[in-house]
């Protein structure tokens, strides 16, 4: 059982479950079409036969309803895994609302449903982020956490998965040790291929990058970065294999970070950027700019980042293990997934 399921992560893990002969039921909002046609394209970057999407069985859900507005007779008839992977991803403000009523109040929902319906031997997976940490000085544990004020996260996003994680926590489900968290890094697309199917996280930087560098080619970008600021990408067929392992393995520990063991530099993802795009990006502090000011192209380009670009001022670490890591992004990888999103995934 999987929701959100015309989502980037939820369509990859429905195209490998299906694929190795599991019984997929989908839950999504969208029409069954557009559900089928996600995971078809996901099948695809995953190199499966897309024709595999016929045996997937696709019902409408909603996490706005306490019952999902499905029937759990027939969605809970047998022990399942339930993925939930549902949940709304914008980092603009004034959603504070919406993203608490998907995020927080939608979660619960979910919960509430497995937990009321789902048969003995049935495991909960709930996705989550890694970023849930805000900016918090310090490692992220792979533990339950604690609230957080607003004040100490990024955006809204942030703060509801963590409120979603902190609920989760104090659940029967949880203290029955039926559930996996499993915090995602920066989901980029296929580590052999670059192919992504997502226009989120480091593409949304990049489109915007895109949209400036054609139309002012050869200028010069300036973003304040940390000393040390790097993200962990994490391409997706690498974390889908991941996930699965957890799913079928103990939920001895019940918290876990699906991030690579080595992050990728920003100064690296900024030199990757300007060889495929007619840009130059370049990571200074604070004082830098404080003593060069920002061009006006520059500060057009860093405001139109400005829901993105926080990521690039702090340095983030992860507690992780090999069973949890997927593969690292080579400088061969990042340069395939810049490469296919400049040629392949921009808008004319």
């Amino acid at each position: 059982m999987v929701d959100g399921a015309n989502g980037f992560v939820a369509s990859h893990v429905i195209s490998a479950l299906v694929a190795r002969g599991d019984t997929v039921t989908a839950l999504a909002r969208a029409d069954g079409e557009v559900v089928r046609r996600k995971v078809a394209d996901a099948l695809t970057t995953l190199h499966l036969n897309p024709a595999l999407v016929e045996k997937v069985q696709v019902s409408s859900f909603s996490l706005a309803e306490p019952g999902l507005g499905i029937s759990a007779a027939d969605v809970f008839a047998e022990p399942c895994t339930y993925w939930h992977s549902a949940a709304l991803i914008t980092f603009f403000p004034r959603r504070e609302a919406e993203l608490h009523a998907v995020n927080v109040v939608g979660s619960a929902n979910a919960v509430a449903a497995f937990t009321g319906h789902a048969k003995p031997g049935s495991r909960y997976v709930h996705v989550s982020t890694a970023y849930q940490h805000g900016i918090t000085e310090g490692r992220a544990f792979e533990q339950w956490p604690d609230y957080g004020h607003p004040s100490e996260f990024r955006n809204d996003y942030e703060h509801s998965k963590r409120v979603a994680e902190v609920e989760l926590s104090q659940t029967g489900l949880a203290q029955r040790g039926d559930v996996l968290v499993a915090r995602l890094g920066v989901m980029v697309g296929h580590s052999g291929t670059g192919r992504a199917l997502t226009d989120l996280g480091m593409y949304d930087f990049l489109r915007v990058i895109a949209l400036f560098a054609r139309r002012t080619p050869g200028e010069r970008v300036r973003f304040v970065c940390h000393p040390r600021a790097a993200l962990h990408l994490t391409p997706v067929d690498g974390t889908v294999d991941r996930l699965l392992a957890l799913a079928d393995g103990p939920f001895d520990r019940p918290v876990r970070h699906l991030v690579p063991p080595t992050a990728v530099p920003v100064t690296d993802l900024f030199a990757a950027i300007s060889a495929h795009l007619p840009v130059e990006l370049v990571a200074v502090t604070a004082a830098e700019v404080e003593a060069e000011p920002f061009s006006r192209f520059e500060a057009i380009v860093n405001m139109r980042c400005k829901f993105t670009s926080p990521y690039l001022r702090h340095e983030y670490g992860f507690e992780s293990h090999a069973d949890a890591e997927p593969p690292p992004v080579t400088p061969r990888i990042l340069d395939l997934l810049i490469s296919w999103y400049t040629r392949e995934g921009l808008p004319e």
